[in-house]
């Protein structure tokens, strides 16, 4: 009777099973065991027993923390994220919001040695149908592929932690995004928003942002003392993320955003309108609030972006125009350069681009109407 493979039982229904060490749990540091059942003799159980122990050399199969659970998982990232300083306050938010609305509600009590791919792929399809959000509405390909980078994140730092021997979330593909114009304004639906918005004590902030391109976090928080009219140009040097509806300041979303913008006759007077504007109603009310910055309420205080976006929402649908949001304006002002001939990559400087190749295929609905003004141009050179 040939002898039993080490590490290899029979079990009471009469099957084989083999047990195979793995090294100590990360975290508790006990020795750490696999058992794998159901094998019909003991030469197959054997065989099987082989091929982890390579995996067990190869570093394949580890032992893995038998208590970790996702949320606690998601905790240590998240901490070591706040402590890293190159991470800007927006994103560690960002970060932890995405955890805690759309990770924990269905990963969170898991073990972490539980998660495969195909939990992930689960977790996934149950988001895109509507589970785990907190309003129980489908997401989004988008948001879904945000969702993925707090879980993804936490699993790197599993396998440094070694305990896991793979990143499950690596292992599936994030969800296509279908491709989408950026809601934008043609020049005509442009100029007749202003055209009906003249008079109106908020004329001059959209005309700004149509005609500078600023982001509304650079716009809220613009100064006067950035503001050169003689030079004409106004120096983008802050942006306001917001953290929920807190505000929060910083020096710009990239060193590109930080640059100056020169201003145009129009924009020169649509500044000296606000300035004036401004003065009257600092002397009208009695408790103004005298701030620095260029664009404010009535009575003086800051303007919220959130605040902005739903405004001109309102303003888009009361004139019948095309819904837009402030973030709009800005691809409505992109647009409005590309179909006038301005180079993508001066056009990418002034809107603060870091990468004008990301801004050019952003903006490539454009191109088809550039192409054919290229190939007349082109055939009226060489042919008439």
């Amino acid at each position: 009777m040939p002898a039993r493979p080490v590490g290899v039982y029979r079990d009471g229904a009469g099957g084989w099973y083999f047990k195979v060490n793995v090294g100590r749990d990360p975290l508790t540091g006990r020795r750490t065991q696999v058992t794998r059942r159901g094998f019909p003799s003991a030469a197959a159980a054997g065989r099987a027993r082989r091929e982890a122990v390579g995996k067990v050399d190869g570093g394949v199969l580890r032992a893995s923390s038998s208590v970790l659970t996702v949320d606690e998982l998601l905790d240590l990232y998240l901490d070591g994220l706040d402590a890293d300083a190159r991470l800007s306050a927006k994103t560690r938010f960002d970060y932890r919001h995405n955890a805690q609305s759309y990770v924990r509600p269905l990963l969170g009590a898991r073990k972490v040695r539980d998660v495969t791919a195909d939990v992930v792929v689960a977790w996934q399809r149950a988001l895109a149908k509507g589970g785990g959000t907190k309003n129980g509405k489908p997401l989004g390909a988008n948001t879904i592929r945000l969702a993925r980078s707090p879980l993804s994140g936490a699993f790197k730092l599993a396998l440094t932690m070694g305990v896991v021997a793979v990143n499950p979330v690596a292992a599936v593909p994030r969800p296509r995004a279908p491709r989408s114009i950026p809601r934008h304004w043609t020049p005509e639906e442009a100029r007749h928003f202003l055209d009906l918005m003249e008079g109106d004590r908020t004329y001059p902030l959209w005309a700004f942002l149509l005609g500078s391109g600023l982001r509304i976090g650079e716009l809220v928080c613009l100064r006067w003392t950035n503001v050169d009219l003689s030079r004409r140009a106004v120096h983008v040097v802050e942006f306001v993320s917001t953290l929920g509806h807190d505000l929060v300041p910083s020096s710009g979303k990239s060193r590109d955003a930080v640059r100056t913008v020169e201003l145009d006759d129009g924009l020169v007077r649509v500044l000296r309108m606000q300035r004036t504007l401004q003065a009257e109603e600092r002397l009208a009310a009695a408790d103004y609030v005298d701030s620095e910055n260029v664009f404010t309420k009535a009575g003086g205080g800051s303007y919220h972006p959130q605040y902005l976006s739903r405004l001109l929402a309102t303003y888009s649908c009361e004139l019948r125009l095309p819904r837009l949001t402030a973030h709009g304006l800005r691809h409505t002002s992109a647009t409005l350069m590309l179909a006038s001939g301005v180079p993508p990559k001066v056009a990418a400087e002034r809107l603060g681009h870091s990468d004008a190749t990301l801004f050019t295929n952003l903006h490539s609905h454009v191109t088809p109407t550039m192409q054919r003004e290229a190939a007349d141009k082109i055939g009226s050179a060489l042919f008439s």
